[in-house]
């Protein structure tokens, strides 16, 4: 975990805060449904996502951009393992994100559930 969060770079500690924050939410959408709770849901589960689709395209950028830059990795017989290397770091946002959006909305499927029951 803490060679994704290597991996991922600063963009990482405002997924998984957002993330915690779905998480959250959601779970208290189980415990008590509401129209406000899974607005409040919905916006926070949009901010994980905008937040992991930005780290992800932000390290794909830097490689990108740094490969081209470097004269021993453009000319390198290894180019492919370097870039490939590269965008699989980039890669870690999307994993964190999209991990805790999968789960946040699955406890929100239970509270609109819940929601339906009652």
């Amino acid at each position: 975990m803490v060679e994704l969060f290597r991996e991922g770079g600063v963009v990482m500690f405002f997924i998984l805060g957002f993330g915690l924050l779905s998480l959250a939410v959601a779970a208290a959408h189980v415990v008590r449904p509401g129209e406000a709770r899974a607005a409040f849901f919905r916006a926070a589960a949009r901010a994980t996502l905008f937040a992991a689709l930005t780290g992800t395209l932000a390290g794909f950028s830097t490689v990108f951009h740094v490969v081209p830059k470097s004269p021993e990795w453009a000319h390198s017989p290894d180019l492919a393992l370097i870039v490939m290397t590269g965008l699989g770091e980039s890669l870690a946002n999307a994993l964190l994100g999209f991990g805790l959006l999968a789960l946040a909305w699955l406890l929100f499927a239970f509270g609109e559930r819940r929601a339906l029951a009652e």
